[in-house]
């Protein structure tokens, strides 16, 4: 199992482009909305103990900067691995996306306390230790009508920590987590977000 709390035995990386990063809305360049078109519905399909997470296998298609991705999978970290203006948000949602050729783009919702979230407690109470429930979720609900975030190219955030990854960062997400619901993540899997990396001076957009 990967263990979080000894990342400084992972594997050593020699990229300059390594994710998480601290994503700063004042020193990036400003751009318009995020262009993000949904080409059919979300659905989750399968909700599967990853031992440090929830992974959730899912379908949909999606036209991210004019390009299509399929969703593959989404799973959730706490706290969340990036941060805003060094700001922690206490969860994240990560909803990995892949071309027909392997290119990989991660979309990342930065989640607050807040509502109790009724797709996420359908995650939670499908959960299985060391086992897999199948499920019929819809979560485009969850994308706002216009996104804004952050636009970069980093990496994996676990080992092969493969670099080429392109990055959504949406702070605005039409979903919350109750106290309840995070408490849970909490007491059945270990903090598991990997440390802030350096930016190297890379190019980062902020869309409003």
């Amino acid at each position: 199992m990967l263990n979080y709390q000894q990342q400084d035995q992972w594997q050593p990386t020699v990229g300059k482009r390594q994710s998480p990063i601290d994503l700063k809305t004042t020193s990036t360049q400003v751009s318009g909305p995020l262009n993000i078109q949904l080409a059919s519905h979300y659905q989750l399909t399968q909700v599967t103990d990853d031992q440090t997470t929830i992974k959730v296998f899912g379908q949909g298609d999606v036209e991210l900067f004019d390009r299509h991705y399929q969703l593959s999978q989404c799973h959730f970290h706490h706290p969340a691995e990036h941060t805003i203006d060094q700001q922690t948000y206490p969860f994240e949602i990560h909803l990995v996306h892949q071309t027909e050729i392997g290119q990989l783009c991660v979309v990342a919702l930065m989640v607050e306390l807040g509502q109790f979230d009724p797709v996420l407690q359908e995650i939670i109470d499908h959960y299985q230790p060391a086992g897999k429930q199948d499920v019929s979720l819809p979560i485009q609900q969850w994308l706002p009508s216009r996104p804004t975030g952050f636009h970069y190219l980093g990496s994996l955030t676990t080992p092969p920590l493969t670099e080429g990854v392109e990055w959504l960062v949406i702070t605005n997400p039409n979903v919350h987590i109750s106290p309840e619901q995070l408490n849970w993540f909490q007491h059945t899997f270990l903090p598991n977000n990997r440390l802030l990396q350096n930016d190297n001076h890379r190019s980062i957009f902020y869309h409003i």
